[in-house]
C-alpha cells in the first residue's frame, strides 16, 4: 500500500477525517448515529474514489 501512496500515516489521516465527518453528521441528525464502514473506514479510499458504505444506528430496533 505504501508504494501506491497509501502509507500508514496517510491511511490514519483519512480514518480520522471520516470519523470527524461522522461526528458532524451525527450532530446534524440527532438520534441517528452514523458510522462509516468499508474501505473508507479503513482509510484505503479517498472521498470520490469509491462508494460510501454507511451504517445508521437506529435505536429501538432489534435485529434477529
Amino acid at each position: 500500500m505504501h508504494c501506491l501512496g497509501y502509507g500508514s500515516h496517510i491511511r490514519q489521516a483519512w480514518r480520522d477525517a471520516y470519523r470527524a465527518y461522522d461526528r458532524l453528521e451525527t450532530a446534524r441528525l440527532p438520534g441517528t448515529p452514523l458510522i462509516t464502514t468499508g474501505s473508507k473506514a479503513e482509510g484505503l479510499t479517498r472521498l470520490y474514489e469509491s462508494d460510501w458504505d454507511r451504517l445508521y444506528v437506529v435505536r429501538g430496533i432489534i435485529c434477529l
